[in-house]
């Protein structure tokens, strides 16, 4: 009889953790777009302040500089 109770319980554990773990792709894409997401406005915040714009306009300069040497 305890045989019995435990494939039951066996069973029932098993239908329930593929039950429990429905989804849970879904929301590990959701974590990570939300991580993504929060990094790129904390990094669009720093650059739009008074100290980004020097960042910006020097990676911008080094990048046309690049491009008319390479011509």
């Amino acid at each position: 009889m305890p045989a019995i109770w435990s494939r039951i319980l066996f069973r029932l554990q098993g239908s329930t953790m593929h039950r429990d773990q429905r989804g849970q792709g879904t929301v590990e894409y959701f974590l990570v777009i939300l991580a993504a997401t929060a990094l790129a406005v904390v990094l669009f915040r720093w650059i739009s302040g008074s100290g980004g714009t020097s960042i910006i306009s020097t990676i911008l300069g080094r990048v046309v500089s690049w491009i008319a040497g390479q011509f």
